[in-house]
């Protein structure tokens, strides 16, 4: 359950190539993670999970249908479900758990551009997928490294997430009632 795609099916920008790899698949959820490419130099990554809500709303939830490699995301999907499940009017979503650029490539308009690719690259490739959800959080590289922002004080931190935000707005994402951000892929049946 694996593809490689070396470059976006896009007019927007035949420079930005996107290409997926699933990691764990389940009749609930997928775990993919997609490489980044600017001028076929890997730039960063996305990693996300594509979970069928309406069968997991169907089928009687538990905790374990959402389990993964990493305890973090999966807490974090767990959070999501729990916090959003009895709003969520679609069936598929498409949930970025990592949205990483390395610090050369931000400020070029990279981040943005790929934003405005996913929903066309997703109806191609996930065609199933309805709506793009999110938790806004710095990552940063340390020691080679990728994790989320940690050793600074709570107002630099603040800074950066209503940065962050501000850039998720001002390219199609749309606030929910929770810290969670989302974005139509297509309609809502």
């Amino acid at each position: 359950m694996e593809s490689e795609d070396a470059d976006s099916d896009t007019d927007t920008d035949k420079l930005i190539g996107l290409s997926e790899k699933v990691y764990s698949w389940s009749p609930d959820k997928q775990e993919l993670s997609i490489t980044i490419t600017y001028e076929n130099q890997r730039v960063g990554y996305l990693n996300a999970v594509i979970m069928d809500v309406g069968s997991l709303k169907s089928g009687g939830f538990r905790d374990d249908k959402l389990k993964c490699q990493d305890k973090e995301i999966e807490e974090e999907l767990l959070t999501f479900y729990k916090s959003l499940s009895d709003v969520l009017e679609t069936r598929v979503v498409f949930y970025i758990t990592d949205f990483f650029l390395e610090k050369v490539y931000r400020g070029m308009g990279i981040g943005g551009d790929i934003l405005n690719l996913l929903p066309e690259w997703l109806d191609t490739h996930f065609p199933e997928v309805n709506d793009l959800y999110l938790f806004p959080y710095p990552l940063e590289k340390s020691n080679g490294k990728v994790e989320c922002v940690k050793n600074v004080d709570d107002k630099k931190l603040l800074e950066m997430r209503t940065k962050l935000i501000r850039f998720y707005l001002s390219h199609g994402l749309r606030r929910t009632q929770t810290q969670f951000l989302y974005r139509p892929i297509k309609p809502a049946a």
